[in-house]
């Protein structure tokens, strides 16, 4: 079969949304036209450094590709965080990552939960665990990864975040937050950032318009070799999002271009949201200083720490 865009080479891929067979290298410039405008419209073009979020799997090793093939690698800063999870967080996998990022002339900087926080992830799990609390083990994850993000963003002087969140990804944050009734969380997803702390570096998704079978398909075309086994805790325990995802996952086989659609009309309301609702400062947290949710003193992270007994028990009085 031949290339529908070329006209000459071989087509190896198939995209379901658009019924287009494309070759190699016909499908890498797709993905790397699709993830600059996106780039474009959140402003990455014009930042002087951007902070990268990368774990070492196909999202941001295909993140990395892509951003480097039209902004200068000196611009560019890589993150990697081990969070500390047993038989998952691999030597030899952030030895590639670190391979790779050089290979294209970025930066790579590194830490882990044990050393920034105090903890790794499988000793906070434990800690709450001990304690008879029902916390998962993402809760703890996502909020410490988020402030350990922010803070290197702060740390270098990056004037954006960019993280690995796929098409896939975006879409099911938007069917949780509907379900959740979470307002004001909805009204900050959208194309274009929104900034709601001087704390913050914002954060900007240049794959939220890529399929997650698309980020596989490109880090595999490009030679990648990248961490496909899932987190043992996602598989131990299926979060709400693990559920929202397999029923998008049909939804989209039976009506290709599903979560596109999703994406891109949730940009609409979300802007015009924004245009009526005024810009509220998220307020801080008692305990870290870090900004926190609306109507909350102290933030999830330090709760969270309070409530496996891994804070000093004088921030109860404080709580």
């Amino acid at each position: 079969m031949i290339c529908d865009v070329c006209k000459s080479r071989e087509a190896v891929v198939y995209q379901p949304h658009t019924g287009r067979r494309l070759c190699k290298e016909c499908f890498i410039e797709d993905i790397r036209q699709r993830v600059k405008k996106e780039a474009e419209k959140q402003g990455l073009l014009k930042a002087s450094k951007i902070l990268l979020a990368v774990s070492g799997g196909k999202d941001s090793l295909t993140l990395a590709d892509t951003l480097a093939s039209f902004i200068d690698p000196k611009r560019l800063v890589a993150f990697n965080i081990v969070e500390g999870i047993s038989g998952y967080n691999r030597k030899e996998q952030a030895e590639k990552l670190r391979k790779y990022l050089d290979d294209l002339g970025i930066e790579l900087i590194s830490t882990s939960f044990k050393d920034s926080v105090g903890y790794t992830l499988d000793e906070m799990v434990s800690s709450a665990r001990a304690k008879g609390l029902n916390i998962s083990a993402c809760t703890f994850c996502g909020g410490f990864r988020r402030k350990l993000i922010n803070d290197a963003g702060r740390q270098v002087k990056a004037d954006l975040v960019a993280t690995g969140h796929n098409l896939d990804d975006e879409a099911q944050t938007v069917i949780i937050n509907i379900l959740r009734g979470d307002v004001k969380r909805l009204v900050r997803l959208g194309d274009v950032p929104l900034k709601l702390s001087d704390k913050f570096v914002l954060r900007v998704k240049p794959l939220r318009k890529i399929y997650e079978w698309e980020t596989t398909m490109y880090a595999f075309l490009k030679g990648f070799e990248f961490q496909e086994v899932e987190c043992p805790y996602i598989s131990a325990r299926p979060t709400l999002r693990a559920k929202v995802r397999e029923l998008l996952y049909l939804i989209e086989q039976q009506k290709p271009g599903s979560l596109l659609r999703i994406v891109e009309e949730f940009d609409k309301i979300s802007e015009l949201v924004r245009q009526h609702s005024p810009k509220e400062e998220l307020p801080t947290c008692k305990i870290c200083g870090e900004p926190t949710s609306y109507g909350r003193e102290i933030c999830k992270n330090c709760e969270l720490m309070i409530q496996s007994g891994l804070l000093p028990q004088k921030y109860l009085r404080i709580s």
